[in-house]
């Protein structure tokens, strides 16, 4: 060795390595976790929202992926996307009923005006509704529940 030459001092860096790769293990362990509850948690949501309902016997808050005809609904929500809507036994007073359905093809969107003139023309009103002076509302799966596979239109 050459004179005034020294071993590299030694440092503690081999048991830090070891702990900082501990803790990324458990960090990345939370996070896997922290992810697959909320998958789960969608996936339950979505499942919950899709499951059609019976009659009811009272007022039960349903998403519009729930309505079959013959649900009568509370109130009818505005112009919009509706998330949630309150249905009632048909026998107390509501502002609308499913009167029909309409299922879409299958296939890619083919945009908001097609599906609703499509849905519109499936929704049919007997003379005596009309006589009744009953008014059509259609509803119609937007892009994104499209694209989970929601294809069905409700006349109300």
């Amino acid at each position: 060795y050459a004179p005034g030459w020294s071993p590299p001092p030694v440092t503690p860096a081999g048991p830090r390595r070891r702990n900082r790769g501990r803790l990324l293990a458990r960090a990345g362990a939370v996070v896997g976790a922290i992810a697959l509850v909320a998958v789960v948690a969608v996936g339950a949501r979505t499942w919950a929202d899709s499951r059609p309902l019976g009659d009811p016997a009272g007022e039960v808050s349903a998403h519009p992926r729930q309505l079959v005809v013959g649900h009568c609904l509370q109130t009818l929500p505005g112009d919009g996307v509706v998330r949630r809507v309150t249905i009632v036994p048909c026998a107390e007073p509501h502002e609308a009923e499913v009167l029909s359905t309409y299922t879409h093809a299958d296939g890619a969107w083919p945009g908001t005006a097609a599906v609703r003139r499509e849905a519109e023309g499936a929704c049919e009103m007997d003379t005596t509704q009309r006589t009744a002076g009953v008014q059509a509302v259609v509803w119609t799966p937007g892009e994104a529940s499209w694209r989970q596979g929601d294809r069905t239109s409700l006349c109300l």
